[in-house]
């Protein structure tokens, strides 16, 4: 059985230093604190959960709100780099959402009956008067991808990519640049502002129709939406779309169709998905950071745990990557 005095002597610290970081309670550095959970887990330490419990009133284990998006794989992604992060600092995870078709419970009591120590709400309805309340409490809470006046958000930089992705199709020779976004939010919100704002300053004419409302993770609506545009007089010669599922989606139905991606019409998706590096052609597309989205949200609520009485409320943006691909041809 391994000892916390074992952990120490390996580990080169105090038992009471090892205590701590095991217990959430350290105020040692964050490169320490990894790796005395880091040895403890490979010497196969197995602490006390229910005694913990009892001494330190956490569960040491964090909520994942989410609604109806575990299917796509940037979602599954931005969970999957929460795990290893919420691993590395001795928490669990646990999911909580509308998963079992109950659209009405109370997350705020939820979280409170299950003891839960924080909340990482990764996709809801930022409307919802349940979310509302559960973010505004004084349970720690980050959010992603939405910015709430005083609370904790990480997101991606939504605004300065897509005027990346407009400048790298302008490069190309691109003039006549569409756009179909996801259903109306803060991140549809933050790309269309972007997409104006470097329209704008590239003189590019934003002509009628070419910017078309769709829906997140729908091939078929983008496959319809862009034969609409396709059917116009000086119809767009590049097509930016929601995500990768519905450009990837897109690519495929439209090759049964004769109609060839680049050849043409230039199509650029977002999220940077595995699978649209795995297919001919490429998908020309932008990366998420979702393994540093996930270290900053972790990083914000383990803050707020250990720290309340000083916690400050941050909203952060993360840059992703550009990945030019194959799908956007030159002019």
């Amino acid at each position: 059985m391994v000892r916390l005095k074992d952990i120490a002597e390996v580990c080169g610290v105090s038992v009471a230093t090892v205590s701590r970081a095991l217990n959430g309670l350290t105020n040692e550095n964050r490169e320490r604190t990894a790796y005395i959970l880091r040895t403890a887990k490979e010497m196969g330490y197995y602490p006390n959960v229910a005694a913990r419990t009892l001494k330190t009133s956490r569960s040491n284990t964090i909520g994942v709100l989410y609604e109806n998006v575990m299917t796509h794989e940037y979602f599954s992604s931005v969970l999957e780099a929460l795990r290893r992060q919420a691993d590395m600092r001795g928490y669990d995870l646990m999911m909580i959402g509308d998963w079992r078709g109950d659209k009405s419970g109370n997350y705020f009591e939820h979280v409170r009956r299950r003891n839960l120590d924080g909340v990482v709400v990764i996709s809801a309805d930022f409307d919802s008067s349940n979310v509302i309340r559960l973010v505004t409490s004084a349970i720690p809470s980050v959010i992603i991808d939405h910015f709430y006046e005083g609370c904790d958000c990480v997101s991606s930089d939504n605004r300065a990519s897509m005027e990346r992705i407009v400048r790298y199709a302008w490069g190309q020779g691109h003039r006549r640049i569409a756009m179909i976004h996801g259903e109306i939010g803060s991140v549809s919100r933050e790309r269309l502002a972007g997409f104006y704002k470097v329209c704008a300053e590239l003189g590019i004419r934003v002509k009628e129709g070419f910017v078309r409302e769709g829906l997140f993770a729908n091939p078929e609506n983008c496959v319809e939406i862009i034969h609409k545009m396709m059917q116009m007089e000086d119809r767009p010669t590049c097509i930016l779309c929601p995500d990768d599922y519905s450009c990837l989606g897109a690519v495929l139905a439209l090759e049964s169709e004769g109609i060839h991606v680049p050849d043409d019409v230039s199509l650029i998706g977002y999220d940077g998905i595995n699978i649209g590096q795995l297919i001919e052609p490429k998908l020309s597309t932008y990366r998420q950071n979702v393994q540093k989205i996930a270290e900053e949200a972790i990083n914000m609520l383990m803050d707020a745990i250990e720290n309340p009485d000083e916690h400050q409320f941050h909203q952060i943006t993360v840059e992703g990557t550009l990945i030019e691909g194959e799908t956007v041809a030159p002019i």
